[in-house]
C-alpha cells in the first residue's frame, strides 16, 4: 500500500498471531497502513485472520510479533481501555435496563463527565435517533440498535472505530440500508473506520479500500473497483463476485495484447490486465465476469454483424437458466473450456434461450483479465500448441498490471 504521511494512520508492522497450544498461525507477518479518515474493510471467509487482526488493533489479542501504531504512537502493549479505539461488535451489548440516551451517555459518565445532554443529543441526531432517546433497546429494531451502538462508541471521540461484523444479525434489506447509513456516518464524522466482514457486497458498498484476506495473509489490497476489475489471484477473482476462469496457452504478445488458445479457440487479453508477465508457451487463466459476456442464439450469431468483429467468442449449449428478476443467470457448456456462467440483464427475454439451446458467447477483450496459470487454484490448460509467432514478436511483452 502507498505510504501516507504519519498522523492518525493505523500502521501494522510485521504483526502476526500464532497460538502455540494448537501450533496454528492465525495471522502471518503483516505490514498494513490504514490512512487517517479512511473507511477500510478486512474481507475474507471465516478463519482467514481478519477478526484476529482487528482484535490485535483493539488490544483484545496480544500479537506474537510486530507492532501496532496509531500515528507515531506505539500502542502494542497498551490495554484496550487506554487505546483511542472503540469497537462495535455483532452483538451490540446495549444495556437493556437503560434508556437509549443513557446507553449513549454511558462512556461519558464513566469518564466523569457530568454535563452530557448536548453531546448525547448531537450523537443521537447523527444516527437519526433523537426522537427515540427515552426508549429502551428492546423497543428498537435491529438496525436502530446497531446505530445506538455506533453512537455509544463515537461519543468518546475515538481515533479509530472498529466494526466486527456489525450487520451480520440483520436481514438482507435492512443490512443494505445500514451499509449506506454507516458510510454516511463515517463521512460526517471523518474518523477512521476499520470494518471486518465476510460479505463482499458490504465491503464494496462502504469501504474506500478493501484488504482481501486468505489463510492469515492479505491476498490483494486496493479500491473495490480495482479488486473486482483486475483481481490478482483466482481466490480474489472468485471470492469478490464470480469469474469464469479459462485455462489457456499463450501463443504470443503483440503491442500490449496477449493472444492465447483455449480448446483450439483463439482469445485476446490486454497485457496490462494480466497479473503475470505472459510469455509464449506459458500458461494463463483468462478471466471474464459473467455480466460482461453477451449471449445470442446460434441462429442469430450466424447473421453477419450480430457478433462484432474482434470479440472473443465461444460456441456452446445452455444447460440451465435461472430467472432472478433483475437478470437471468445461464450456465453454458462449451466444448472448449467446460461450463461458463453468463448474467443477462432483464431488458427483454428471448424465449429461445432455454436449456438445450445452441448459443454463441462473446465479449470485448478489454474486459478480460489474466491470472497466473500455474497458481494452486489454476486448472489444467490446453496442451501447448505450435507457436506461430515470430521470436521477436513474442518477446515484446506488456507491462505487468
Amino acid at each position: 500500500m502507498t505510504e501516507t504521511p504519519a498522523g492518525g494512520d493505523v500502521r501494522l508492522v510485521g504483526i502476526s498471531k500464532t497460538y502455540p497450544h494448537s501450533a496454528s498461525t492465525a495471522v502471518h507477518p503483516l505490514d498494513l497502513t490504514v490512512p487517517q479518515g479512511a473507511f477500510f474493510a478486512l474481507l475474507g471467509a471465516s478463519g482467514c485472520g481478519k477478526t484476529t487482526t482487528l482484535r490485535m488493533i483493539a488490544g483484545l489479542e496480544d500479537p506474537t510479533t510486530g507492532a501496532v501504531l496509531l500515528g507515531d504512537r506505539d500502542v502494542t502493549r497498551l490495554p484496550p481501555h487506554k487505546r483511542p479505539v472503540n469497537t462495535v461488535f455483532q452483538s451490540y451489548a446495549l444495556f437493556p435496563h437503560l434508556t437509549i440516551f443513557e446507553n449513549v451517555a454511558f462512556g461519558l459518565r464513566r469518564r466523569g463527565v457530568t454535563s452530557v445532554k448536548k453531546q448525547v443529543a448531537q450523537m443521537l441526531d447523527l444516527v437519526q435517533l433523537g426522537e427515540f432517546a427515552g426508549r429502551r433497546p428492546h423497543q428498537l429494531s435491529g438496525g436502530q440498535q446497531q446505530r445506538v451502538a455506533v453512537a455509544r462508541a463515537l461519543i468518546n471521540h475515538p481515533q479509530v472505530l472498529l466494526l466486527d461484523e456489525p450487520l451480520g444479525a440483520l436481514d438482507l434489506k435492512l443490512r443494505r440500508r445500514m451499509q449506506l447509513e454507516l458510510k454516511r456516518i463515517q463521512t460526517e464524522v471523518g474518523i477512521t473506520f476499520i470494518h471486518v466482514t465476510h460479505d463482499q457486497e458490504e465491503a464494496m458498498t462502504m469501504a474506500d479500500t478493501v484488504a482481501v484476506m486468505n489463510g492469515g495473509r492479505v491476498e490483494q489490497l486496493g479500491a473495490p473497483t480495482e479488486l473486482y476489475e483486475t483481481p490478482r489471484t483466482g481466490f480474489v477473482a472468485n471470492f469478490l463476485g464470480t469469474s469464469n476462469l479459462i485455462a489457456a496457452t499463450v501463443t504470443g504478445v503483440f503491442g500490449g495484447t496477449v493472444t492465447v488458445t483455449a480448446g483450439g479457440t483463439e482469445l485476446k487479453v490486454p497485457a496490462d490486465r494480466c497479473a503475470t508477465t505472459p510469455s509464449s508457451g506459458g500458461r494463463l487463466l483468462v478471466g471474464i465476469r459473467p455480466e460482461k459476456v453477451s449471449l445470442v442464439h446460434a441462429d442469430d450469431a450466424a447473421v453477419a454483424g450480430t457478433v462484432p468483429d474482434g470479440r472473443n467468442r465461444f460456441s456452446g449449449t445452455i444447460t440451465s437458466a435461472s430467472f432472478l428478476g433483475v437478470s437471468t443467470q445461464y450456465a453454458v457448456a462449451t466444448p472448449a473450456c467446460g461450463t461458463l456462467e453468463v448474467y443477462v440483464q432483464n431488458t427483454g427475454r428471448d424465449s429461445r434461450l432455454a436449456p438445450g439451446a445452441p448459443v454463441v458467447l462473446h465479449w470485448d477483450p478489454e474486459h478480460a483479465f489474466g491470472l497466473d496459470g500455474t497458481q494452486p487454484d489454476a486448472v489444467e490448460p490446453d496442451p501447448v500448441q505450435p507457436d506461430p509467432v515470430q521470436p521477436d514478436a513474442a518477446a515484446s511483452t506488456g507491462e505487468r498490471a
